[in-house]
């Protein structure tokens, strides 16, 4: 409407504050009664928990005034339970009040119970509070350590974190079992898997591919009849089986699923939804079902 001024500047944070009776980092868990529990939240992922509206502002005053020297992410995800009866999906998202430490968490729980879907949420909660400090290998180790007094409940994970400017920037990624990542390219409209699943199928297509050259197609149904069997999950996951990559610059948008998406909707299509979005170079997605 006024061409003649210029552009007002993007506020990169936002933040609000509302009252709650349930922890921001850990929703499954409720706060005690006393003060009046205010959380205080931001789009790029970080939240904290206050006893007054009053605290709770200015904290947000501190990560507006601090978070915007480091870089930005904006989180977004989206779940569908299909016909389980126990959303057994779950997404953990840490952002320190200053922005410097970030990651994010995705997990898909093995099983259809009130126990697999705790252990999911519990696993990509402790992932990406412990990965934002001390990197996505730890997070996800510490997960399972979480995992492994659950009574036999059991999740895939994967865990995001920002690599330093320092060192060529990009991604961190560790994970175990199905959970996947891929980098979006908005130039060419492609998504580019960045992990292998941990499944006996693609086990298959690793040691076998070189016999099977001028057979591919006997060995892809090899292969998909195998691609059932999960050979590693965060309950069972030790330092020397956690599945770990890295990617650097140029930074783009990282597509986090689950096998019940990946498994059901082709990779062209995915690619179309994540163009749909904006903030391509400063945005992360967790979209499964």
């Amino acid at each position: 409407m006024h061409p003649h001024l210029p552009a007002a500047p993007a506020i990169s944070h936002r933040t609000t504050t509302f009252s709650t009776r349930h922890h921001p980092v850990w929703p499954h868990t409720e706060l005690p009664t006393g003060p009046r529990w205010t959380h205080a939240t931001c789009r790029c992922g970080w939240a904290e928990c206050a006893e007054s509206r009053h605290d709770a502002r200015v904290l947000a005053r501190h990560h507006r005034r601090f978070a915007t020297r480091t870089s930005v992410f904006h989180p977004g995800w989206a779940s569908r339970i299909g016909p389980r009866e126990h959303n057994g999906d779950a997404v953990g998202v840490h952002v320190s009040i200053t922005g410097q430490e970030q990651a994010w968490a995705l997990a898909a729980a093995t099983g259809d119970d009130t126990a697999s879907a705790y252990a999911a949420g519990h696993a990509a909660t402790t992932a990406a509070y412990v990965a934002a400090h001390h990197g996505s290998t730890a997070g996800l180790l510490a997960a399972a350590d979480t995992v492994c007094g659950l009574d036999g409940a059991d999740t895939s994970l994967i865990v995001a974190t920002v690599r330093p400017e320092t060192d060529r920037g990009g991604w961190d990624i560790a994970w175990a079992g199905t959970s996947r990542a891929y980098a979006n390219d908005p130039e060419t409209d492609l998504l580019r898997k960045l992990t292998v699943d941990h499944t006996q199928g693609d086990l298959f297509r690793q040691v076998f591919a070189p016999h099977f050259e001028d057979r591919p197609r006997v060995l892809e149904k090899v292969a998909t009849f195998h691609d059932r069997y999960v050979y590693t999950t965060v309950g069972t996951v030790t330092p020397t089986t956690v599945g770990r990559t890295t990617m650097y610059r140029p930074r783009r948008r990282l597509p986090l699923t689950t096998g019940g998406l990946h498994h059901t909707v082709p990779e062209h299509t995915m690619a179309t939804i994540a163009q749909t979005f904006p903030d391509a170079e400063v945005s992360v997605g967790g979209q499964y079902q």
